[in-house]
């Protein structure tokens, strides 16, 4: 490759990392503000690091050979370790690595000064060069392959390839009889391939996650984490379908809150929607990992049982009754008060079973355990077994 070639290469490279490193740092503005996520910000830095040693060798011949060679191979091999510590960061994990790449990366530029200036030795650079970045490029492969999250897993997976990709054409550069003009340009053609490649891979990742971000907040009740009433309909449809097929039953508990408003006029909203949090904990904590746990509205909560009859039904409700009565919380004046839930249970068999059926036959029960509960206390006053918020001194 002459040199009016690797010029305008690196140069045209350079530009290109400068230019994505700006794109990411202001694509991932608001990334940073909501998850305080340092990656984008590391990610960039890496971007621009390169751009800087790229532009630095492109003037090789024209700039004092510590600012070409020295300096930029310092901070074009920056990419890996800035790189290794923006996917941790990002993907939260606990890795120090990139801390031996960047000990490496200053290794490197060491004996790059002494193959420079006390015993030049170009080739000896350059092939030090690749397996340096090849060391690099298996570590960052490492990281991305051991992440966890699945909403951003083919995103990562896809920077993996790419950085394969690279690594694989860069040993075979030098393993395998290429012409030397055509082997560098096709190496540097790649260089930007890659380079684009990682940026859009990276941006991708953050569209997977607003995604996903965006269809949980479709499913789930803001307040209580729960799902709603949207999500209720579809998985239990296909539950309910499922049980007819192979002719098992199933349950339902319709839940509120007892004297809720009650709750909200003397105690305040505040503690109320305390109450309805710490119900909904109960029903994540008390429940099965099969059960499903939906916030209708209000006070009501509606619990799908899969695959339980009266038996089972009747020990999820009192798990779940025991773990409420044992409830205890705090006002923002310093009250300390507790509450109690009336429960509707309905066990149901059969092709003809419907979430509305469910639905209106638990609320029957429910209703009815209310009018029960409200004979024996009218006042609603009477404490936990009552079903009334009871009101205690902040020291009890």
């Amino acid at each position: 490759m002459s040199q009016m070639d690797r010029r305008t290469l690196f140069s045209m490279q350079a530009g290109l990392l400068i230019f994505l490193g700006g794109v990411i740092l202001l694509a991932f503005q608001r990334q940073r503000k909501q998850r305080r996520d340092p990656g984008a910000m590391w990610f960039a830095a890496a971007y621009f690091c390169s751009g800087i040693g790229l532009a630095l060798q492109a003037e090789r011949g024209v700039i004092p050979p510590f600012c070409s060679i020295i300096l930029g191979n310092f901070f074009f091999m920056l990419f890996g370790a800035l790189t290794h510590y923006a996917i941790c960061a990002t993907t939260a994990q606990r890795n120090r690595t990139w801390t031996y790449l960047l000990a490496l990366d200053v290794t490197t530029v060491c004996n790059f000064a002494y193959y420079t200036y006390w015993q030049p030795n170009l080739i000896f650079r350059v092939q030090e060069a690749s397996l340096v970045m090849l060391v690099m490029y298996v570590a960052l492969i490492t990281a991305l392959l051991r992440v966890r999250e699945p909403v951003i897993r083919p995103a990562m997976r896809s920077m993996a390839a790419l950085l394969g990709l690279h690594s694989f054409f860069g040993f075979l550069r030098f393993t395998v009889e290429v012409q030397k003009a055509n082997g560098d340009v096709l190496f540097s053609w790649l260089g930007v391939v890659t380079i684009a490649g990682l940026a859009l891979c990276y941006l991708w990742m953050d569209s997977l996650r607003v995604h996903a971000e965006l269809e949980q907040s479709a499913m789930t009740d803001p307040l209580t984490g729960l799902y709603n009433r949207r999500v209720l309909e579809l998985i239990a449809r296909r539950e309910l379908q499922r049980a007819a097929r192979k002719n098992l039953p199933c349950s339902a508990l319709m839940m509120d809150i007892d004297r809720f408003k009650l709750i909200n006029d003397e105690l305040g909203h505040a503690a109320g929607d305390s109450s309805l949090c710490a119900v909904a904990g109960v029903l994540q904590a008390s429940l099965r990992s099969v059960d499903i746990a939906t916030r209708l509205g209000g006070d009501e909560f509606f619990v799908l049982l899969p695959d339980a009859d009266e038996t089972t039904a009747a020990l999820v409700t009192a798990r779940v009754r025991n773990a409420i009565d044992s409830l205890q919380m705090r006002t923002m004046g310093g009250h300390v008060f507790s509450v109690s839930v009336s429960v509707g249970m309905v066990t149901r068999r059969g092709a003809d079973m419907t979430v509305e059926d469910l639905l209106h036959a638990s609320d029957i029960v429910l209703y009815r355990e209310k009018q029960v509960n409200r004979s024996i206390n009218p006042s609603g006053t009477g404490g936990l077994q009552a079903g009334g918020a009871q009101v205690q001194p902040s020291n009890a």
